[in-house]
């Protein structure tokens, strides 16, 4: 699983927790309890009630121990961004390795995705997300992850389908259908009522994506596109 993982992402996203040379072991564990404690602040509080200091306190530190780890307000913030990005792709790695294959792989993966946006970390990723649209310092470590996190995730996408279902076109499209239909829902929390109905019957249509028929439905809209932009 490490391994797998590693293959995917550390090009980009580098551990933050990862020990150095002449540290000891138990740095990158303290590492791990700083960026642990900021990961649930911001899912539980938004990235607001997030400074340095209110970190410190939820992982038990002193003041000292954190500036002994992140010198700076702007080291932590990528630590974070990276720690955060990584547990995401560990989760999708995590679940996925658990799915079967063929038809029920893309029925189960679209239930297995909405599972994850309920997380910790997705709800951490999305705070980030959305203060780094306003702040420049945030911006700057975050959007390099995002990229890195959105080739991770295609390149573990390519491994893990069958290879006649990522060679299909639309394979592009179907994947982005499915992420930010989910997510945009999963973000705003906007279905306010019938939602046991009304998820059901989006979480139908993603699925409905990947069968025979959808691939025919898909391929209409790649080719009215085509013909859209030659114009």
């Amino acid at each position: 699983m490490e391994k797998q993982l590693a293959a995917a992402i550390n090009r980009s996203i580098p551990d933050p927790t990862k020990v150095g040379k002449g540290e000891f072991a138990k740095s990158g564990d303290t590492r791990s309890r700083i960026l642990e404690a900021a990961m649930n602040l911001l899912a539980d509080q938004g990235y607001a009630a997030s400074s340095t200091l209110a970190i410190t306190k939820a992982a038990g530190l002193s003041r000292t121990a954190m500036l002994y780890h992140f010198p700076s307000r702007q080291a932590l913030l990528e630590a974070i961004v990276h720690f955060v990005t990584r547990r995401r792709l560990e989760l999708q790695e995590e679940s996925h390795a658990s799915l079967p294959t063929g038809i029920n792989f893309r029925a189960q993966g679209v239930d297995s995705h909405w599972a994850q946006l309920q997380s910790i970390e997705f709800r951490a990723f999305c705070q980030l997300s959305l203060a780094a649209s306003t702040n420049p310092e945030l911006e700057a470590v975050f959007k390099p992850a995002l990229a890195a996190f959105d080739r991770a995730r295609k390149e573990m996408a390519m491994k893990l389908a069958e290879p006649e279902l990522s060679a299909l076109s639309g394979f592009d499209l179907k994947r982005d259908i499915q992420r930010f239909l989910l997510e945009g829902i999963a973000q705003q929390n906007g279905i306010t009522f019938s939602k046991r109905r009304r998820m059901r019957d989006i979480l139908a249509f993603i699925k409905l994506c990947w069968t025979d028929e959808g691939q025919a439905f898909i391929e209409r809209a790649l080719s009215l596109s085509s013909k859209q932009s030659a114009k």
